[in-house]
């Protein structure tokens, strides 16, 4: 497998991210060979910026007051750009995590592409202690049934900790509905449609505990992943 750094720098072109072109990713076109650094049999979902990720950065730009000035962690951080969206929204401090390594690799290269400092850590926290972050943000996290679970046990002990919890996607079949309160929707096309796809609304949501009364009256429609590029 070739190194991912050197991979990314030479096949990933930086690319403004679409609504938001302040925030640059290197991203992978059809030409990028991507699938060369699909570790493990992980298909390389880091090398696009996803429509859940992409409305809730949206959120957070129109809506900086959410990380600003507070400690944040991005789970499952791809691409990083929730990472970048929140320390260029004033976040005190962010941490980024994800266990592929050739994610970690693609965030520490797009930190550095935005001038921004973000915390790499390489790991499955899922099934760990809630860490001592003020906001957890999560994007489209919630595309796999057994994910899913795993993502909203460790939200619930999140919760239990004192964190606020930002969630983003584009309505995929595992969400779990009943947990989020919507807070902003953003038409933006699925990750691996055409761009002459119509757009669909991706969501912005606060994810709460069991119980609280979400607002669900309007909903994006139910997604499953697309097939990658």
């Amino acid at each position: 497998m070739p190194d991912p750094t050197a991979f990314i720098t030479a096949n990933l072109p930086v690319t403004p991210v679409p609504g938001l072109p302040h925030i640059r990713l290197h991203t992978a076109t059809p030409t990028s060979g991507v699938w060369r650094l699909a570790a493990d049999g992980v298909p390389p979902y880091w090398a696009w910026p996803w429509p859940g990720g992409l409305a809730l950065a949206h959120h957070l730009a129109a809506h900086p007051e959410l990380v600003a000035g507070k400690s944040v962690l991005d789970l499952g951080t791809g691409s990083g750009l929730l990472a970048i969206a929140a320390a260029l929204a004033g976040a005190s401090s962010v941490t980024a995590a994800d266990p592929d390594f050739n994610a970690i690799a693609n965030l520490k290269l797009n930190a550095t592409l935005n001038t921004v400092t973000i915390t790499a850590l390489q790991a499955d926290i899922l099934d760990g202690s809630p860490p001592d972050t003020e906001v957890i943000l999560v994007g489209d996290l919630f595309y796999d049934p057994a994910l899913a679970l795993r993502v909203t046990a460790f939200l619930d002990r999140c919760l239990a900790a004192g964190a606020e919890v930002y969630v983003g996607d584009i309505g995929r079949d595992p969400l779990p509905r009943n947990r989020l309160i919507p807070l902003g929707f953003y038409p933006l096309l699925d990750f691996g449609e055409p761009p002459t796809a119509t757009p669909r609304p991706a969501c912005a949501y606060r994810f709460q505990t069991l119980g609280t009364q979400a607002a669900l009256a309007i909903e994006p429609t139910k997604r499953q992943v697309p097939p990658l590029l």
